[in-house]
């Protein structure tokens, strides 16, 4: 907490469990399947909803709501235990939602916040993926000088060591400009949804004048 908009945040299970409570309160055995789910391609290891809403309460992120004490006790001798966002806890998931991406860009991360944003969130949504287009460009700008550097001072003395350089190089050039395409991709797809949503808004504000 205490960090602004204008710092970057990566991906962790806390935001992502934080994220999941804010949509909809449940105990952690239903945010571990949620978050699976949700965000299997992030690999999270087994029970760690479970610990993530832990450290969320310590921190006063969320809050028990309701404690079964009629349920039968779970696999660590617990009780049910329903957990709901406290309103620090929405204050900082906003202020990680609308933050700038890592860098570099990490899929996860781009896609979790999709996922959690809201049609008033979409614009800032377009302006961190461009943040982050311009940030990787910058990255293949450099890369693609030192690359030339490279080229003009090869060592005739040393030659292996310095084409294995140049395919290191090659590679990253690729990965830089593999993730440049998927950015792009990304906020032209949010550009179009963005604006079929304003579409069908003003269409059902109109239907409902008539």
């Amino acid at each position: 907490m205490g960090r602004t908009s204008a710092q970057t945040f990566a991906l962790s299970a806390g935001e992502a469990v934080l994220g999941l409570v804010i949509e909809r309160p449940a105990n952690s055995y239903q945010l571990e399947r949620r978050l699976e789910e949700r965000f299997g391609s992030a690999q999270f290891a087994h029970g760690t909803a479970y610990q993530a809403v832990k450290r969320l309460s310590k921190r006063g992120l969320v809050r028990v709501v309701d404690r079964d004490r009629h349920a039968a006790p779970d696999v660590r001798g617990e009780r049910s235990t329903t957990y709901e966002a406290t309103r620090e806890g929405c204050e900082y998931f906003e202020r990680w939602l609308r933050a700038s991406s890592t860098m570099p860009p990490v899929r996860e991360d781009l896609l979790a916040k999709v996922a959690f944003c809201g049609p008033a969130d979409l614009p800032r949504m377009i302006e961190i993926i461009r943040e982050a287009e311009g940030a990787c460009m910058t990255q293949l700008e450099n890369l693609n000088a030192r690359t030339r550097r490279e080229r003009a001072l090869a060592d005739a003395d040393d030659e292996w060591r310095w084409m294995m350089r140049i395919i290191v190089s090659d590679g990253d050039y690729a990965w830089w400009d593999a993730r440049i395409k998927w950015l792009q991709q990304l906020r032209q797809y949010l550009q179009r949804e963005g604006e079929h949503h304003e579409l069908r808004r003003r269409s059902a504000a109109t239907l409902g004048e008539i």
